[in-house]
């Protein structure tokens, strides 16, 4: 259970003992106000923009116990501040920490959706502070628990709700998809981490000071443990927190470092600054803005608005070899993508045209010539698409690394300034740094005087986006010479027996480079991993069944096994037929391609699309079902006309059976009110919890495949609801930008599972990519075979990471089993 949900289990319980006590929980202000008297807090109102606010609308001053809000605003939303405020009291925040005011949203979702800026930016330990009360704040006035039991058990809609507590609907809305959607969270006490003191090897890495520092860390060896104990030494020295930077890999993993860091350090763990590089990176165009010609606060591009883009200009831009006017979607995603690893090598447009030429003067044959052209054309829609960003006044996801390693390079006072800024720089994940990273960090620190860097050369398993294990290699030589290198020997996390088959892998791999073998701290189990071998393919699933079922059988349940693939197209072939052997299974795959979400886009296309085929998909809904024959007759009806979308509500055929006339009916009352320009996140809100069951149906199974079509459900929902603004009408941009995303298959961000999802009983499969950062403890890898894992040999320049058997096996807490075809 994370912060999120320990603060919304508390204010359910702080809920439900006010009404017990006689508060009326329909009067969410007398609520509000009961609760913080029983607190022993006094609740006053002041005008808006009053001196004691600070700038925010509300305020607690732990010394007074006082919370101070704005007299502005309805009944319930001057609850929610509050409710807001007695979240601070109530989960330890008593000091004021420094920053600008944080927009207070009772609308809040509890997972952001990883498209546009959420991709790259993560929270401050602060931001993230004002979520978890955000989300206390609703709990605390609506809890999840009594909103499920006024929707499934009473049937009140989420409007009638909203009505009755005099609340926005969207604010119920969310919290009813919350409620409904999401698997409950079990209660559970919460206990205290086991506290493992620092091995020598990890006290040494800890405490080095002076040239820069490799720690070489497998699988399991405490390296998180190690990161943490450097920052609270350099903070026991007095090191201001404010002058140590910490760059992580991903979102979830900073976010993970500042909590880690909180528990030990909490009045400096808010100081530090800890993200990505590339939210690092848009914190630095962010600063410098102007120096780059960009906006305060520019806006990320993702890759498919960026095909988008570039779809329109392909007829203008007088392309022979990349020329495709029918539908250049796919040849500008593949030039795109040649584009974002130029940006990974620091390489522009002008460098990118300087290489083309280059090639060009060196060709000796044909082939070379036509592949300098190629080059060139590359280089031309390469410098349009920089001019088209600069004009929609963009950055792309490339962008935030490559653009301040220029700036950096080139401009003296703004390197110097941010050289100072920084006294100690920490990089986690090293291994998977690409060459832009590495430049980034030479030029804050170009001695390496003070940075400190942990990775697995074994791996690295991000290649696809420019990172390479050479770095690991490079590091003390090439960059940053005289270096210093040291590596952690002992596996806290498992067996004996899979740690010596992790190492023994390892061991053949050149990444290894004749290092020694990990040490287990754990006893042995007496389990040897064991390679189970199948004659063909088709067997392999049944082999991964009997193993899983084998394994419950000694007592892992299915939630402690994790069956790892390479892609996601093998894991959905798994997932079926695992289904089939009876076997539940946790995986959303491809969300586009869900039945349930195909469902919500066909309902609302039926709102644009003048002929209003997803009525096919919308007669199978209990609510409008209709016979096959009877769609068709709709169909019939409108071919014959020169309708308008939504012209299928205006008259219903004679010739509809009075069943079909009766689901037509009932279609048209349950989209009554909305139209082509209505936004889709209120259409479906309404649909699932106003005008069907639907979510009321899946929130009542307790069956592992429809909790997984709720959690589809709510993540498409968040999708929805985070769209970019843009021309046109809004549903019709969304169903051209999900039709974008599938053919560029580049939905993998949202098929992962939100936090409510663990607590389900089923087994977990997953990308090995996706499973990083993760342990369980029995993992199944499925396909270790030479063209599948690491995979086939693309060109000897960019070779596949063979990390990624040894990032499977690295895992596993007591049992691993590769599967592999004969």
């Amino acid at each position: 259970m994370d912060q999120l949900e320990l603060a919304r289990q508390h204010a359910k319980r702080l809920h439900y003992e006010a009404v017990e006590h006689g508060s009326d929980p329909w009067s969410p202000y007398q609520l509000a106000e009961y609760i913080a008297e029983t607190l022993g807090i006094t609740v006053e109102r002041c005008l808006p923009g009053a001196s004691i606010l600070d700038g925010a609308r509300a305020t607690f001053d732990a010394a007074l116990q006082l919370i101070v809000h704005e007299d502005l605003g309805t009944p319930f939303e001057q609850a929610f501040l509050v409710a807001h405020e007695i979240g601070h009291a109530e989960l330890g925040d008593g000091e004021e920490e420094e920053g600008s005011a944080f927009q207070i949203d009772p609308a809040r979702t509890s997972e952001a959706a990883p498209v546009g800026m959420e991709r790259v930016v993560d929270y401050s330990r602060r931001q993230r502070r004002e979520v978890q009360m955000d989300l206390f704040a609703r709990e605390l006035l609506l809890p999840r628990s009594r909103v499920f039991d006024l929707h499934v058990t009473q049937g009140q809609t989420c409007s009638e709700i909203a009505n009755r507590l005099s609340a926005p609907f969207e604010v119920v809305a969310q919290q009813m998809l919350d409620a409904l959607l999401l698997p409950p969270v079990p209660v559970v006490a919460a206990e205290a981490p086991v506290e493992i003191p620092l091995n020598e090897k990890q006290k040494t890495a800890a405490n080095h000071r002076g040239d820069a520092f490799l720690l070489q860390a497998g699988p399991g060896t405490g390296k998180t443990r190690t990161l943490v104990a450097r920052v609270e030494s350099l903070l026991d020295e007095g090191v201001d927190p404010r002058r140590i930077l910490l760059l992580t890999f991903s979102n979830k993993a900073a976010a993970e470092m500042s909590e880690r860091i909180a528990l030990k350090r909490p009045a400096e763990a808010a100081a530090l600054c800890i993200g990505t590089f590339h939210s690092f990176g848009l914190d630095i165009l962010r600063r410098f803005n102007d120096r780059c010609g960009l906006p305060v606060d520019p806006r990320l591009m993702d890759r498919t608005e960026a095909v988008e883009l570039l779809e329109n200009e392909f007829p203008r831009l007088g392309l022979t070899h990349y020329r495709n006017l029918y539908d250049p979607s796919q040849t500008a995603a593949e030039i795109l993508t040649a584009v974002s690893r130029a940006k990974d090598e620091v390489v522009d447009a002008a460098g990118y045209l300087a290489l083309a030429n280059a090639m060009a003067n060196a060709a000796s044959n044909p082939s070379e010539v036509e592949a300098a052209e190629k080059a060139a054309e590359v280089a031309k829609v390469y410098a349009r698409y920089e001019e088209l960003k600069t004009l929609a006044q963009c950055v792309d996801f490339g962008d935030l690394v490559m653009r301040p390693v220029q700036l950096l390079e080139s401009d003296e006072a703004v390197r110097r300034q941010l050289q100072s800024d920084y006294d100690h720089i920490l990089v986690d994940e090293y291994q998977d740094v690409n060459h832009s990273s590495v430049r980034l960090l030479a030029t804050l620190k170009p001695s390496g005087n003070n940075l400190w860097v942990v990775g697995d050369a074994k791996q690295s398993i991000y290649r696809f986006r420019g990172a390479s294990s050479f770095n690991m290699a490079r590091f003390g030589c090439q960059d940053f010479p005289g270096a210093v290198r040291d590596s952690l020997k002992i596996n806290y996390r498992s067996t004996p027996e899979v740690v010596h088959a992790f190492s023994a892998f390892a061991a053949g791999m050149s990444a290894a480079d004749g290092e020694e073998a990990l040490e287990a701290d754990r006893g042995p189990s007496g389990k040897l991993p064991e390679i189970i071998t199948v004659d063909n393919a088709s067997l392999l699933t049944s082999a991964i069944a009997d193993g899983i079922q084998e394994l419950r059988q000694s007592g892992y349940r299915y939630r402690d096994q994790a069956v790892l693939c390479r892609g996601n197209d093998r894991l959905s072939d798994v997932g079926r037929e695992l289904e089939r052997a009876g076997i539940p299974v946790l995986f959303l795959g491809s969300l586009f391609e869900r039945p349930e979400v195909k469902d919500l886009v066909a309902v609302l296309s039926l709102l644009v699309d003048r002929r209003a085929m997803g009525m096919i998909r919308t007669a199978c809904w209990p609510e409008f079902a209709m016979s096959l024959e009877d769609a068709v007759c709709v169909f019939e009806h409108l071919r014959g006309t020169d309708a308008e979308p939504g012209a299928w509500r205006l008259s219903i055929p004679a010739e509809l059976t009075p069943a079909g006339q009766t689901a037509l009916s009932s279609l048209n009352a349950a989209l009554a009110g909305f139209d082509a320009t209505s936004q889709p996140w209120i259409v479906l809100a309404t649909l699932l919890l106003d005008r069907t069951r639907q979510a009321a149906r899946i929130a009542s199974s307790a069956s592992v495949s429809d909790q997984a079509q709720g959690i589809a459900i709510w993540q498409f929902m968040n999708f929805v609801r985070a769209q970019p603004n843009g021309q046109g009408l809004p549903i019709q941009r969304l169903s051209d930008r999900v039709r974008r995303l599938l053919r560029l298959r580049d939905d993998r961000d949202l098929r992962q599972l939100p936090m409510a999802a663990q607590g389900i009983d089923a087994v977990r499969l997953m990308t090995i990519h996706g499973s990083k950062g993760l342990e369980f403890p029995a993992v199944h890898i499925a396909g270790v075979n030479k063209d599948s894992i690491p995979g086939a040999l693309r060109t000897s320049k960019c070779p596949p990471p063979a990390g990624m058997v040894a990032g499977g096996q690295g895992r596993a807490e007591d049992i691993v089993l590769p599967l592999t075809e004969n």
